[in-house]
């Protein structure tokens, strides 16, 4: 039976069921899944079936073939050019098929509105339950775009035709991005057009452009035809594909008094792939970020409880001091008590304050004159009231102590005069020349020698094009990964540029293939010499990605540290 012979007679009794809802998810909050949302966008392209019939109401042996898609419930949009009557026929009849998912047979369709210039038809398919794709009326250059719809060339591949046109089949997907805009379309109407590379082919006409949301941004129409040279040469255009744009759909269909689904809000989407990465990296970054927090939490742990010891510390200082002054006190007090008494017992002794003694006379005798001879007064040793050899041993036992329980504690650390941080390099790029320190080294990398580097203390950029994240104290601090074996390496550079480190990490294999898919799946980590905030910004927060993944798998002991000192190239 051929395929007009079917269509011609009476529709039989269809059934349909809902197609899949379009995806409800919200711009700002998430990237849509482009991968799904092009699958339910795809379920509303429909292939477009005309059967042309003579003057005398006979099928002619010529069909029509194009493409369509759902705009509104029950309104279905194609190209004018496909259901256009040619003049060797009187009538036509057109079917649409719908898409395999629909869960829709074909059906008769009726033309209900055309535009010549804008090459665009409205067909009417009454009980049609596929749901309408939505309107983006504001696509962009370089935007990426998706062709669907049912090429005659692909039918011609997989052997269709006949009735297999009429069964329900996949749409045919290609991709491409915009390539212009123009007022005019290439038969010289002024409607706006848009220029695109995402391939189609004879069929294709009338099958929607989208962008990975899923949204229509314009109607395929036409292709650059193939032209003949002066030379004799056929030249075949490539990539030249045009479609109408939105707009003009949009306003094709209002003036119908169709109104479809629009939206102008910007469409940020992402492949099922893609976001399963994102996923991916997002838990390894939120299990850093814990791990992180922990240490942190256990570093602040251990800094209160350091800081109650100094506390003890300060306290059994301050008591014992106390205690030694007070007994020194007592001992004081005794020693001058001491003395007191004996200087009541024995008055003739003399003492810092005593007046002295009278002089000693012998009594003379009745009988004989004599002249007295003047005695001398007895001078013992001279003692003071106040035992300063105690006083001074209590002040020295008092700064011993304190020299002991502060020395290498951190609270002498805190009381000492800060050291200023090591003078950065001056600004502009300085070429380093580094020669290997073996005695700061430790199981030194194989092949370790001299080296030399371009260094940018500014941006943070070694040889111009490997950037490094700036640390607290100003030192720089990369993490790289072999593309070849299982290592991973902490590089760091002193913030004078005089002394480069490197730090190896041997991972197993496992760890390796999770950590190099993680790294792959952040954003580009080069230099950003230029003025430009918002790269600056992306390579910041890269960098602190990576650390942030780094510092989670790189738990173990390094498995060498190689030190370089480094000095400015004379010249």
């Amino acid at each position: 039976m051929t395929l007009a012979c079917l269509v011609a007679m009476p529709a039989m009794a269809q059934s349909s069921a809902a197609a899949a809802a379009a995806l409800d998810i919200d711009p700002d909050l998430a990237p849509v899944n482009s991968t799904k949302a092009l699958k339910a966008s795809e379920q509303a392209v429909v292939r477009v079936l005309v059967i042309y019939r003579g003057f005398g109401g006979q099928p002619l042996d010529t069909v029509g073939m194009g493409s369509g898609f759902v705009v509104a419930p029950g309104y279905i949009v194609t190209n004018f050019h496909v259901v256009e009557v040619p003049p060797e026929a009187s009538s036509a009849d057109i079917y649409i098929v719908p898409h395999k998912d629909s869960g829709a047979a074909y059906q008769p369709v009726q033309l209900v509105k055309h535009w010549v210039e804008g090459d665009l038809a409205l067909l009417q398919a009454p009980g049609l339950k596929i749901p309408p794709i939505k309107l983006y009326l504001t696509p962009y250059k370089n935007e990426r775009v998706v062709s669907m719809g049912y090429p005659d060339i692909t039918d011609h591949l997989l052997n269709r035709s006949g009735t297999a046109l009429l069964e329900p089949a996949d749409a045919y997907v290609t991709q491409g991005s915009i390539a212009l805009f123009a007022s005019t379309n290439p038969d010289g109407a002024r409607v706006d057009t848009l220029f695109h590379t995402a391939p189609i082919n004879h069929g294709n006409s009338g099958g929607p452009l989208l962008n990975e949301c899923g949204q229509v941004v314009a109607v395929n129409t036409w292709t650059a035809p193939s032209t003949l040279s002066a030379g004799g040469d056929l030249d075949v255009a490539a990539g030249q594909f045009v479609a109408t744009h939105v707009s003009a759909l949009n306003t094709f269909l209002n003036s119908a008094d169709v109104k479809p689904q629009t939206t102008s809000s910007p469409c940020y989407a992402k492949s099922e792939d893609e976001i399963v990465k994102d996923d991916a990296l997002t838990r390894a970054l939120a299990k850093a970020s814990a791990a992180q927090e922990e240490r942190l939490g256990e570093q602040r742990k251990a800094e209160a409880d350091r800081a109650v010891m100094e506390r003890l510390q300060l306290g059994a200082m301050v008591i014992l001091s106390v205690l030694v002054l007070v007994l020194i006190g007592l001992i004081v007090r005794r020693e001058m008590r001491h003395r007191a008494e004996t200087h009541h017992k024995e008055p003739e002794a003399p003492t810092a304050w005593s007046e002295p003694l009278p002089e000693k006379t012998k009594p003379a005798k009745v009988e004989k004159v004599k002249p007295v001879k003047p005695v001398p007064v007895a001078k013992g040793p001279v003692k003071h009231p106040i035992p300063w050899g105690w006083i001074l041993l209590g002040v020295v036992v008092v700064v011993v102590i304190i020299a002991f329980l502060v020395k290498d504690r951190d609270i002498y650390k805190r009381l000492a005069p800060t050291k200023a941080p090591a003078a950065a390099v001056a600004e502009g790029i300085v070429h380093m020349v580094c020669e290997v320190d073996k005695n700061a080294s430790s199981q030194m990398v194989a092949g370790a020698g001299p080296i030399d580097f371009e260094f940018d203390a500014v941006h943070a950029c070694v040889n111009g094009k490997t950037a490094y994240e700036r640390q607290g104290d100003g030192s720089l601090v990369r993490y790289m990964l072999s593309d070849t074996s299982p290592i991973a390496a902490r590089i760091e550079i002193s913030a004078d540029g005089t002394t480069f480190q490197r730090r190896e990490y041997r991972l197993e294999a496992e760890t390796y293939r999770s950590y190099q898919a993680q790294r792959a799946a952040l954003g580009s980590l080069r230099c950003v010499t230029k003025t430009d905030p918002g790269k600056a910004g992306q390579l910041a927060d890269n960098l602190a990605k990576v650390r942030n993944l780094s510092q989670t798998v790189l738990t173990m002991a390094p498995e060498s540290h190689t030190v370089w000192r480094c000095a400015k190239k004379a010249g």
